[in-house]
């Protein structure tokens, strides 16, 4: 149905175009990090530990200067109590800039944002205790008042999850608003202010956090995917494979790896063009995936080749899913250049972890093996090694 002027009218979206919406701009990555690969949590992770070591430098280096102003505008006992804040301060940021262990794990990351925040928020309501529980109005101690102000504009350099802003922000806010209601001040002029103020940078400090973590989910995404299937590349799944190997065989837990070679591809693209052959990698990577359970990571491993990685699985569960692999991408029909329907075929070797002695190299050695055996045997076949 069209309107006078023969265009469609306007529609309501349905759930499925709203899903397709939502994936297509990557808004899920921004909400949560449930869907972030591996490897990208690592390089987040890797990310926020550099930007947080320095802060935490600067912060450990910067409190000290301010102790001059400190004798001159403090009486004795105020100033004792605030050097034993900035003595704390100082020692914190010192051993968080020094802390350099599990720099690529994402829940030490985490905990790094924690104590990042956790000091200033510390320091902030004691000096409240400090002062009576006022912050003064003139003088060099306003500074204490805009120390959650300047948190939250320094957290908007980190490329941070919606809800992991959204935690180190509220302890901000918290500390200020539970502050000013312990000592009754929350409607005075002046807090209402840094209220008002603090919402403001909350806003622009959330913006830069998904802006930060969408650019760097994009130049990963640029850096690590195979631009033709949307795959990782050969980069990554050797970087992969590497850490399952280390962390399976610590743990004498499974792993399998499954190497694809689509066969006769040179013909395809001599006989049918590289448009068509550029279609036929597509579609085996879209086949690959559907088949590969959560958890595994599947890539182009180059030219036709494709290298799927499936930590916890055995050898014959690995083979169970190559066939299944290779019999559907028998009955899967590629439009060629002249729209004749090929059918096409792919050798497969699959290969598993043996002992914690094992390396990737030698993984990688076997699976090629039972690659070049189904190839030598006539193409269209899985081949196991051991």
């Amino acid at each position: 149905m069209t309107d006078g002027n023969g265009a469609s009218p306007l529609s309501i979206p349905s759930s499925r175009d709203l899903v397709r919406w939502f994936r297509e701009r990557n808004v899920g990555d921004v909400l949560s990090a449930r869907h972030h690969s591996a490897d990208f949590k690592q390089v987040r992770a890797g990310t926020v530990f550099r930007r947080v070591r320095i802060l935490a430098l600067a912060f450990a280096l910067a409190a000290p200067l301010w102790l001059p102003l400190d004798w001159w505008f403090l009486d004795g006992d105020r100033f004792r109590a605030f050097s034993g804040l900035r003595l704390g301060w100082t020692a914190a940021f010192l051993g968080l800039a020094l802390w350099a262990a599990g720099r690529h794990r994402l829940g030490l990351m985490r905990l790094r944002l924690a104590v990042l925040v956790a000091v200033p928020v510390g320091f902030y309501v004691g000096s409240r205790v400090i002062l009576g529980g006022g912050a003064p109005a003139d003088g060099v101690l306003m500074g204490y008042a805009f120390l959650p102000l300047l948190m939250a504009a320094l957290l908007a350099i980190f490329p941070l999850t919606v809800g992991e802003g959204l935690v180190c922000l509220a302890a901000l806010i918290a500390a200020v608003v539970g502050t000013d209601l312990a000592y009754g001040s929350l409607t005075h002029i002046l807090h209402l202010r840094d209220l008002w103020l603090l919402a403001l940078l909350v806003v622009v400090a959330l913006w830069g956090q998904i802006s930060q973590l969408g650019m760097l989910l994009r130049l990963h995404r640029e850096a690590t995917r195979d631009p033709l299937t949307g795959l990782v590349n050969r980069r990554v799944l050797m970087r992969t494979l590497e850490r399952e190997v280390a962390g399976a065989g610590g743990r004498g837990g499974s792993l399998s790896v499954l190497l694809f070679d689509l066969d006769l591809f040179k013909r395809v693209n001599d006989t049918h063009g590289h448009v068509t052959g550029d279609r036929v990698l597509s579609r085996f990577a879209r086949v690959l995936e559907r088949h590969l359970p959560e958890g595994a990571v599947a890539g182009r491993y180059g030219g036709e080749e494709f290298m799927a990685i499936l930590p916890g699985w055995t050898l014959e569960a690995a083979r169970a899913r190559a066939e299944a692999v290779r019999r559907t991408w028998v009955g899967t029909p590629v439009e060629g250049a002249d729209g004749e329907s090929l059918r096409l075929t792919v050798s497969i070797g699959v290969a598993s972890l043996q002992g914690a002695s094992d390396s990737a190299e030698a993984l990688v050695a076997r699976v090629d093996e039972g690659l070049y055996e189904a190839k030598e045997a006539g193409r269209n076949l899985v081949v196991t090694t051991s």
